[in-house]
């Protein structure tokens, strides 16, 4: 859930929960008012028809009028000790509304009447009237009341909601421009004064500084390796023809050729590391199979030295990618497989497997530790499977397999 989402339910609860409240207010007000005045009005009718029973006279045309008005349910009762000596209005009973109030003064509510009792001496007056008007009243303020407050409360919900958007639109921006950041996604300006338009200022802020230090990094990278190549591969040719002319011994030779070979796998590897992070793949339709068979016969030399048996596995694997990256990984992995394996074999394989199409070097060393840091060469591998859309596995089981899985090529064929 979103946090807009969020917002406008916490919104729709918060408005619901404040218009229910005030409705039940609301509702108790019109109903205490209601019986209030009704009580007021009772007992002025009871009290007249007290002081007529006290003075023997008959109850007044007027009053006895109301009580047997149509358009309300009301009857009065008039009781010396506990028997009725006067009745009427627009109903009779022949119990006393409320008995339990003879005797005494003050409203009660039996059986759906409101009841007002009077007392003096052995008299005692009850006028009542139905609730059922009132009741009807306040259901039918219920039934318009309760809709007319669920649709406010969506409306908020609603307003909130597109209010929630305007404010968040800032941070949305800068989530696209994260998620893109590899990509080199612009990071966007963000305007305002509330507190998300400074949260997503200072993202953008951290962006910016993160993209430059990736572009610094990935520009001396490739500075560093640019630089080193050319120097190292003039000092392996002089090394060479030294070597032809006699001027060094075959030992020092050795040492030093071995030495500006590692210097140049360094400046490849930082090129390759460079071009990989900073997404400059440059993809061609190619066959792991031939990549996994070339390096085959590249490194045959170097494992019949260690004494190292070296196989080939090669099945077809069609991918669209970059083969001077894909070179250069799979240089790293042989080369690190032959190093870290004293005896047995490296293994060199490609295929296809549920649309992916892979390649992998297999060996019988002693594996991975697993407290050891990454070195550069996997690193490498690494970075050139992430900016191909790809993976790196790594298993381990009587020795290491390292696999390097990618998209599996499909040309499209006209119909």
């Amino acid at each position: 859930m979103n946090l807009r989402l969020r917002l406008a339910l916490i919104t729709f609860s918060l408005t619901l929960l404040g218009l229910g409240l005030g409705l039940l207010l609301t509702y108790q007000i019109l109903e205490r008012s209601r019986l209030a005045d009704l009580d007021r009005e009772l007992k002025l009718q009871a009290s007249i028809v007290l002081q007529a029973a006290l003075s023997g006279q008959p109850i007044p045309d007027s009053l006895a009028d109301a009580l047997s008005q149509d358009n309300r349910v009301q009857s009065a009762q008039v009781y010396r000790g506990l028997q009725k000596i006067w009745e009427g209005g627009t109903f009779t009973s022949d119990l006393p509304f409320d008995a339990g109030m003879l005797g005494r003064q003050g409203p009660s509510e039996v059986r759906g009447l409101r009841v007002y009792t009077l007392s003096q001496g052995d008299l005692s007056v009850q006028l009542s009237e139905s609730l059922w008007l009132l009741r009807e009243t306040l259901e039918r303020f219920v039934e318009v009341a309760v809709p007319i407050a669920l649709l406010l409360a969506l409306l908020s919900a609603g307003l909130a909601y597109g209010a929630a958007g305007l404010a968040v639109r800032p941070l949305e921006r800068l989530t696209r421009a994260a998620a893109r950041f590899e990509q080199g996604e612009p990071v966007p300006q963000i305007s305002g004064q509330d507190e998300v338009a400074s949260l997503a200022r200072s993202f953008a802020s951290l962006l910016d500084r993160l993209k430059d230090q990736r572009e610094r990094e990935q520009q001396f990278l490739a500075y560093a390796a640019h630089e080193l190549r050319t120097p190292l591969s003039a000092f392996r040719a002089s090394l060479e023809a030294a070597g032809l002319q006699g001027q060094m011994g075959p030992e020092q030779l050795s040492r030093l050729h071995r030495e500006a070979l590692r210097l140049e796998t360094l400046a490849q590897n930082l090129l390759a590391l460079s071009r990989a992070e900073s997404g400059e793949v440059r993809g061609q339709p190619l066959d792991l199979a031939d990549l996994v068979s070339e390096a085959f016969d590249r490194f045959q030399p170097l494992a019949l030295e260690r004494g190292l048996e070296l196989g080939l596995e090669a099945q077809p694997a069609p991918v669209h990618a970059d083969p001077r990256l894909l070179e250069q990984a799979l240089n790293n992995l042989v080369h690190n497989a032959l190093r870290y394996t004293s005896k047995g074999s490296v293994l060199l394989k490609s295929g296809l497997e549920e649309g992916w199409a892979w390649l992998e070097v297999a060996d019988t060393g002693p594996g991975f530790h697993k407290d050891a840091h990454e070195g550069l060469g996997l690193r490498v591998a690494r970075a050139v499977a992430q900016a191909l859309d790809g993976e790196l596995q790594i298993k381990q089981h009587q020795g290491s397999q390292v696999r390097l899985r990618l998209p599996q090529y499909r040309p499209h064929t006209g119909g």
